[in-house]
């Protein structure tokens, strides 16, 4: 075999080593391929159906951990984490722009990023505040190619500066609903403080807040902006306010000597010297001595951002462009501030918030209060309702008592009527006999008188007189009017002066009256009068019982026992009974067996012993008649004065001689 050349072992190691490079690089060429439709099929599954783990950046455009912050991002995480189906990574990286403007640190702030995302694939951006849309405006290309912004927390004075390839959430502070309030709170003041910082956002605040105010056309403000003054100063210019003048507070990120702040740290160094209140429309003033304001919810805010970013990677909303709903600014007061200075909150909107409330019965429990109050005015309502009433049944029973007590009298004069014909007859006795013996007498003085039979003639005269008026004033007692009188009484007693009365009639109509008054002692709380009338009437109805019945049988009994804590009065006939169909109207107003009758003895007889305490019934007799029984309840301790002396009869007892009357006085 013939030996090569060496040249010609070169060319063929060229030709070789050609060959291999042009493999390698068709090799290298279809991995390059391979790896891009691997990453982009990777794409379309993760847009598809989005179940990949999600990787979101924040970028806050202040620094995350001041409260509004904090609220905005954390709502953020949690609205994207309940969407996300198969969890996500949060990157948050602070631009802080507020305090830190210098254009030096943006290269290394810029590859710092780049470096740290190469190789991390970003699902959404999401940018808060003005300085994170002018960071993924210019930026978002080199660091996040191809990657969905959605921007938040930027005024809509601000639309037009933003992409139309980016997502936005409106966020407009209520600038002019606070100046609103203001005008409401104070109604009298006229000149208007804008206090701010010096940083970008906080000049453009402030501009924003001095071309609303004086826009307004429900009143002419003064407006005076005070930008970037250290706070020893500011409490100065601040002290030197009063109520005319209202303090609108922005932000203040940087004063003028380079001082950085958190915009709320501001707010309690100015309220405590201030002497104007102080208004806002950031929620996190509230409760450092802001007064009140018109407000935006960072936490609602942040809400409405992270449910569009979800919707976003959910394939739900367009990845370029879309819009979501702004949140609405609210109402919020410091009660407690809007006291301190005087004021009234009575004019805030309805709805309005109001913190820092002093504890009050009525604004803790104005339900219960008002609960308690109408339970009150219900009873007292009732319980007035109830004295009138009183007042009305006293008056009625005024009248009804009246009313009873001229029915008994007319009951006692019907009686006396009744009485009538037998009193005549007992008054005409004793009449007849005085008649007699001062004719009697007249004759003896014609001649030479005795004077023994003159002395007994005047002694007939003046019992026959005695007899006569002891009648007339038994008779005087039942029918005179009087008002009802419960005394302590001796109930024998006042039945005695009844029997002297009814012995009259007994006598006319040839009746037996049997009186056994047993109850020894039997004292009572009652008016003598109207218990006379009880026993006149019981045993009038006795006698109209007995009118068919044999003379021999005519007997009326009359008794008292003891009985129980009282006493009762009995009284029996043998008359023609009860009818068994009347028993239970026997004491009914207006009921009456008697064919003359008017229905009233028993019915008055009934109401009063009612108003005696007591109670009255009636029932049959054994072996024919009725039979009527009063019970009275007694009084103990008492002691009893003779009231049977009133009528007594010893007197015309000592008078009475034993001779016989003249002729014409015999009974």
């Amino acid at each position: 075999m013939k030996e090569e050349s060496a040249p010609t072992i070169v060319a063929a190691a060229r030709a070789r080593t050609i060959v291999a490079a042009a493999r390698a690089r068709r090799a290298f060429a279809q991995a390059r391929i391979m790896r891009w439709v691997f990453l982009v099929m990777l794409g379309f599954c993760t847009c598809a159906n989005a179940e990949h783990t999600w990787r979101v950046v924040i970028l806050p455009g202040a620094d995350p951990t001041q409260p509004a912050a904090q609220e905005q991002i954390r709502a953020i995480r949690h609205s994207i984490a309940a969407a996300a189906p198969g969890g996500v990574e949060f990157y948050t990286d602070s631009l802080d722009d507020l305090r830190f403007d210098n254009a030096e640190l943006m290269p290394s702030f810029l590859a710092l990023l780049k470096r740290k995302y190469e190789h991390k694939q970003v699902d959404v951006v999401i940018g808060l505040a003005d300085f994170a849309l002018d960071f993924t405006k210019r930026y978002h290309d080199e660091i996040w190619p191809g990657v969905p912004v959605v921007i938040s927390s930027v005024a809509e004075s601000r639309k037009k500066d933003i992409p139309a390839a980016f997502a936005y959430v409106p966020t407009d502070f209520d600038v002019d609903g606070t100046l609103a309030l203001a005008e409401t709170l104070q109604p009298g003041a006229r000149r208007l403080v804008i206090v701010s910082g010096s940083a970008k956002l906080d000049l453009r605040f402030a501009q924003r807040a001095a071309d609303t105010a004086r826009a307004r056309m429900s009143r002419q403000w003064t407006v005076d902006v005070w930008s970037g003054l250290a706070v020893p100063e500011l409490q100065q210019r601040l002290a030197a306010l009063d109520r005319n003048a209202a303090v609108l507070y922005t932000t203040m990120y940087r004063d003028r000597t380079g001082r950085t702040f958190f915009p709320y740290e501001v707010v309690e160094p100015m309220a405590k010297v201030s002497g104007a209140p102080i208004y806002g429309w950031y929620p996190t003033y509230i409760g450092h001595g802001m007064m009140a304001g018109s407000v935006v919810s960072f936490e609602a805010n942040g809400r409405n951002t992270g449910a569009l970013a979800a919707s976003i990677l959910l394939g739900k909303a367009p990845r370029h462009g879309a819009v979501s709903s702004a949140s609405m600014s609210h109402c919020i007061a410091d009660l407690g501030m809007i006291e301190r200075f005087g004021l009234h909150a009575t004019g805030l909107p309805d709805g309005c918030e109001l913190i820092n409330v002093r504890p009050s019965l009525w604004r803790e429990y104005r339900v219960i209060v008002l609960g308690a109050a109408a339970v009150v005015l219900l009873q007292a309502l009732t319980i007035a309702a109830l004295l009138w009433q009183r007042k009305r049944r006293r008056i009625a029973e005024d009248e009804a008592t009246l009313r009873s007590d001229e029915l008994a009298r007319a009951a006692r004069l019907a009686s006396a009527g009744e009485l009538s014909a037998s009193v005549a007859h007992e008054i005409g006795q004793p009449l007849g006999a005085i008649l007699s013996n001062a004719d009697a007498a007249g004759m003896m003085l014609e001649d030479e008188p005795e004077e023994d039979e003159l002395h007994s003639i005047l002694a007939d005269i003046r019992r026959d007189a005695l007899r006569a008026n002891q009648v007339v004033q038994r008779l005087r007692a039942l029918l005179q009017k009087h008002t009802l009188d419960l005394v302590p009484l001796d109930l024998n007693s006042a039945f005695d002066e009844g029997l002297a009365l009814l012995g009259l009639e007994a006598r006319r109509r040839r009746i037996a009256v049997e009186s056994n008054l047993a109850a020894q002692d039997a004292c009572v709380l009652g008016d003598r009068v109207q218990l006379q009338q009880v026993l006149v009437n019981l045993v009038i109805n006795a006698m109209d019982a007995m009118e068919e019945t044999p003379v021999a049988e005519r007997i009326v009994s009359i008794s008292t026992r003891v009985a129980g804590t009282g006493y009762e009065l009995i009284v029996a006939d043998r008359g023609h009974g009860i009818p068994a169909d009347a028993t239970e109207r026997l004491f009914d107003s207006l009921f009456t067996t008697k064919p003359q009758g008017m229905g009233l003895g028993l019915s008055i007889v009934r109401t009063i012993v009612s108003t005696h305490g007591g109670r009255v019934w009636g029932a049959p007799r054994d072996g024919g008649g009725s039979v009527f029984t009063v019970w009275l309840p007694s009084v103990a301790g008492h002691t009893l004065s003779p009231v049977r002396a009133e009528f007594d009869t010893s007197t015309e007892k000592a008078a009475l001689k034993a001779r016989p009357m003249p002729q014409g006085g015999q009974p």
